[in-house]
């Protein structure tokens, strides 16, 4: 999907409605290596808080979404979250980026010293959720539940037992590379190969020579878009032939854009939210309808876009619980106590101190046209 105007759309959400109480906070990239995941993110959070602006606002007072650009940098990640805490004074913070981002953010007590609460985090690591803080609200399944669904389906399913790892040198690399190390320990299984590739530069060249030299039967990516494509692209042209499987981080659209549908084709890729086309959900339709000015003719609404979407209907919501003239503390409250809670065909539940909302996930593949399939 190819987002039309992205940084214009998100400089007039952020100005057209300066003069609002109800600040929300947003660190994410919006340039470098993940940019385009990142402005996706903020951008499905701007479509949604958009429509509950045109609407009127909540008791009148329009929601102004304030998105800083941290390039995947965990410092300026906690420098941004101090600013939108101290200087714009943000009623909740939403959508953030990344795993070493979040477990940075989360060790630094910030959100806990504050009071406030984080709505959603593009991340499944355990490290950032068990603990956790009680103010991080996540939206996403765990990076184990992928790689459970994953293993279980190329051991169970289909008999594979040569698989093997490319994963990003970071928290994120890190727990990923657990998660299947964990899981294919429990079929009494090793990994048949492992490589790995700088977060900076997405330079994944001696990671595609490392595992075509093994090529096993599988590779499971733990990567984000960019290099997940230059990976597959360089690990086909030294002839590798395994499966590949990546984990949801990997956007199926980033992927296809940068290297064609032709090498993209086949990708498997865990998701951990509905099918942004599938509209026999409630949900699904009204994202859809939301998103459509946002496309060019003949694009797919993203994953990302709605998971940004997904996490701002959730805020909304909770906003609307705190009453008139929310504070941190009862926006807090209004998530801590929302159970159960159907967005129209996924449902997210806080109750009784739960902060991991969700544990959905599904398997899916890139079809040779280069959509996806279930």
């Amino acid at each position: 999907m190819i987002l039309r105007n992205v940084l214009l759309t998100l400089a007039l959400m952020a100005t057209a409605t300066s003069q609002a109480d109800i600040n929300i906070g947003e660190s994410v990239p919006t340039s470098g290596l993940a940019g385009d995941t990142g402005k996706a993110l903020a951008l499905g959070a701007s479509i949604y808080f958009g429509r509950v602006n045109a609407q009127g606002g909540i008791n009148g007072e329009p929601i102004n979404l304030i998105t800083r650009d941290d390039g995947y940098d965990a410092t300026r990640t906690l420098a941004n979250t101090h600013d939108l805490l101290e200087k714009e004074n943000a009623v909740a913070l939403i959508g953030y980026y990344g795993t070493t981002p979040m477990q940075e953010l989360i060790k630094s007590r910030m959100l806990d010293n504050a009071g406030v609460a984080l709505v959603g985090a593009y991340s499944g690591a355990d490290s950032i959720r068990n603990p956790g803080s009680p103010y991080f609200f996540q939206t996403r399944a765990s990076y184990t539940d992928e790689i459970e669904r994953i293993v279980s389906l190329l051991n169970d399913h289909l008999g594979v037992t040569r698989i093997a790892v490319v994963a990003q040198k970071d928290g994120f690399g890190e727990a990923g590379y657990t998660a299947l190390k964990n899981e294919l320990a429990k079929r009494k299984l090793t990994l048949a190969g492992e490589a790995w590739y700088d977060k900076n530069t997405g330079d994944t060249n001696g990671a595609a020579q490392t595992l075509a030299k093994i090529n096993p039967e599988a590779i499971v990516l733990v990567a984000i878009s960019k290099p997940a494509a230059t990976f597959t692209k360089q690990y086909k042209a030294l002839g590798g032939t395994s499966q590949l499987y990546g984990l949801s981080p990997i956007q199926y659209d980033e992927v296809t854009k940068a290297v064609g549908v032709g090498t993209a084709h086949g990708i498997g890729l865990s998701q951990v939210f509905p099918a942004p086309t599938n509209a026999q959900l409630k949900l699904i339709r009204d994202f859809q309808k939301d998103a459509e000015p946002f496309l060019k003719t003949g694009d797919y609404p993203s994953y990302a876009l709605l998971e940004g979407y997904i996490s701002a209907r959730l805020l909304t919501e909770a906003i609307k619980r705190a009453g008139k003239n929310p504070t941190r503390a009862s926006v807090y409250t209004a998530l801590s106590n929302m159970r159960k809670f159907d967005l129209g065909g996924f449902t997210v539940d806080f109750s009784d101190k739960r902060r991991l909302g969700s544990n959905f996930v599904e398997l899916t593949m890139i079809s040779p046209t280069g959509t996806l399939t279930r």
